[in-house]
């Protein structure tokens, strides 16, 4: 039987924002018009709205099904065939397929075997230099309490408690696959939050944490929902939102190419979004900042992940830091 959740006293129904009752292994929106069911799967509470029986049944699936990595066709991996349709229909064409409008089945399937991809097939050797520059920033700041929206199975999050360990760290994604892996594999400390929901839905009280911070995350966020995503973190973050993202903006012109035909990724303008919701801009980093401390972390390594793709770059993110005032 599932016991009492760490997280218990800052999670609400994301729906209609309403009290929680658990019971055994779910928890119950106590909202007269509501009554949403959620379950509690693998000690993590599924805060995903809609019929949860087949929430449930879809994430038993996605725990079965062969990732999409290891699907080919004539021998040739899908994911390849995929991209490159993609790229020449654009290189050749002009011609952009439309962005993806909601990437959690996807993360479902890709989230099982994520976190061994990131580990061993290099992304960690290069992604480490922008997490780096995170932790740096975020030791100018006060807080007592921080979490990640798309923390995956937590390779920022257990950094974050390891820097901060007074701090109250918490991590929510959509992927239960990835979580399931965090909590099973990855993590070291019980005392993390780990939740699933929807960035857009946050199933969490107002002023929950003092910081929210995305890495990589936002930028999977389409154009009609990002709104919806900025509003969540300005209600949840009694202090700071960090991003670090996409900005095509701020992106070199190789970059810029080789993102364009890509239907996952997506520029917002973070800057305009905090600014127009009557948040302070604190900081903003991009490329020529990071400059000098790349060139240097660049020693000795080459810019190749194993998988297949090669590394994108300084310019792959902006830092943002916004207050609320």
């Amino acid at each position: 039987m599932t016991g009492e959740l760490p997280q218990k006293a800052i999670l609400v129904c994301p729906k209609c924002h309403s009290d929680l009752s658990q019971n055994a292994d779910q928890l119950v929106c106590a909202g007269r018009e509501c009554g949403q069911r959620y379950y509690i799967m693998d000690d993590i509470p599924v805060m995903i709205p809609g019929d949860a029986d087949q929430i449930r049944k879809d994430i038993l699936s996605a725990k079965q099904e062969t990732s999409m990595f290891d699907r080919t066709i004539l021998g040739i991996p899908l994911y390849r065939i995929d991209y490159n349709v993609k790229k020449w229909l654009y290189k050749l064409c002009g011609i952009t397929l439309p962005k993806i409008e909601d990437q959690r089945g996807y993360w479902l399937n890709r989230g099982a075997v994520y976190c061994q991809e990131f580990l061993e097939k290099g992304y960690r050797d290069f992604e480490i230099f922008f997490q780096d520059i995170v932790v740096r920033e975020l030791q100018k700041l006060k807080f007592d309490s921080i979490f990640e929206a798309g923390c995956g199975f937590g390779w920022n999050i257990k950094r974050f408690k390891k820097e901060f360990p007074q701090a109250r760290v918490g991590g929510l994604d959509f992927s239960h696959t990835q979580l399931c892996n965090g909590k099973r594999s990855y993590l070291e400390n019980d005392s993390l939050e780990l939740t699933e929901g929807d960035a857009t839905m946050m199933p969490f009280r107002d002023n929950a944490y003092d910081v929210g911070f995305s890495l990589g995350v936002f930028m999977n966020i389409h154009p009609k929902k990002i709104g919806l995503a900025i509003d969540e973190m300005k209600r949840v973050c009694s202090k700071y939102t960090v991003h670090l993202e996409y900005d095509e903006n701020h992106a070199a012109a190789d970059l810029r190419e080789r993102r364009a035909f890509k239907t996952n990724i997506v520029s917002h303008d973070y800057r305009k979004l905090y600014e127009e919701r009557g948040l302070r801009i604190l900081t903003f980093l991009s490329a020529p900042d990071f400059a000098a401390s790349y060139e240097s972390f660049l020693q000795g390594k080459k810019e190749q992940v194993e998988r297949w793709e090669s590394w994108e770059g300084a310019s792959k993110y902006i830092l943002i830091i916004a207050e609320k005032i």
